[in-house]
């Protein structure tokens, strides 16, 4: 009798033991997964605010109160929409876009919108087919369509690329061009190259030859190039050859946007304006006068 209770009281203490096993088992369970949602969603959260840190929907770089703490610590709010001023592509607040472009019309431009056409992807993997499925402006669209039939007749586009103020657009025949965001050309990107630069290269290859006969000294061929590395540097806009409507616009964004500075260098390069200020800032526009961005 005393070996049967014994056995029932074993069988019984081992069943809730296994009872008591399987509940610690699904309550581990049930907090492993809490623990990995959480840190799912604190990951894509990061991801989403990563460049918003009060998640205000103005990215840190145009944000005036980057930490939304009431306290402005990141330049200057003339028109108080929370962008700062360098972001803001209307600084004054009189409906007129003053200082760059705005694609998705969101307040900030261009230049400091970590998602210009404002798809909720970021510029950095933004990539589209067709010009069709960009928010670009129809007058930009049209622009560089334009561009693409009269200069490259018979190709087609199969892929849009918004990136670091410029549109790279891919053609069939793998050439790729860049454009600004107004749809103006900017420079052929090709490594292959194309048959057209051919007599340029050959060119080239009979100055290299006439080069070799010459008898310079290397010390003649370094200051020789020194003259050239100069070229295309200016100690101020009036002394470049930039056109007069050009040195204008760039002087007048100066003027609005860095009162009391003066320009100290122009260097013209890569498509670009570079334009150093009195104060050691350097500021980017494309060839039509159009800031680019803040190169400091």
């Amino acid at each position: 009798m005393k070996k049967f209770i014994l056995l029932t009281t074993s069988l019984l203490v081992f069943s809730c033991s296994v009872n008591e096993m399987d509940e610690q088992d699904n309550l581990t369970n049930e907090i492993e997964s809490l623990v990995l949602s959480d840190e799912n969603t604190s990951e894509k959260s990061n991801f989403l605010t990563s460049k918003d840190t009060d998640n205000d929907g103005i990215n840190d770089a145009a944000d005036v109160d980057v930490d939304g703490d009431g306290i402005l610590d990141n330049g200057a709010d003339d028109d108080g929409d929370g962008i700062n001023n360098i972001s803001d592509v209307d600084v004054d607040n009189d409906g007129i876009a003053d200082n760059g472009t705005d694609i998705d019309d969101d307040g900030i431009n261009d230049e400091n919108d970590d998602d210009i056409d404002g798809d909720g992807i970021s510029n950095d993997d933004d990539e589209y087919q067709n010009l069709s499925d960009t928010s670009l402006s129809s007058a930009v669209q049209e622009k560089i369509t334009n561009y693409i039939n009269s200069n490259y007749t018979g190709k087609t586009i199969t892929e849009v690329e918004i990136e670091n103020q410029t549109i790279e657009i891919e053609l069939s025949s793998e050439v790729s061009l860049r454009f600004d965001l107004n749809g103006n050309f900017l420079s052929l990107d090709n490594d292959e190259g194309s048959d057209d630069n051919s007599d340029s290269d050959n060119d080239e290859d009979s100055d290299d030859d006439e080069d070799s006969d010459d008898d310079q000294d290397s010390d003649d061929d370094e200051d020789s190039d020194d003259d050239e590395g100069d070229e295309n540097e200016y100690p101020s806009l009036s002394s470049s050859n930039l056109s007069a409507t050009v040195q204008q616009k760039i002087a007048a964004y100066v003027s609005t946007n860095y009162a009391g500075q003066t320009i100290v260098e122009v260097e013209i390069e890569n498509q670009e304006i570079e334009v150093e200020l009195s104060n050691s800032i350097e500021l980017l526009f494309d060839l039509n006068g159009n800031f680019l961005k803040l190169d400091n």
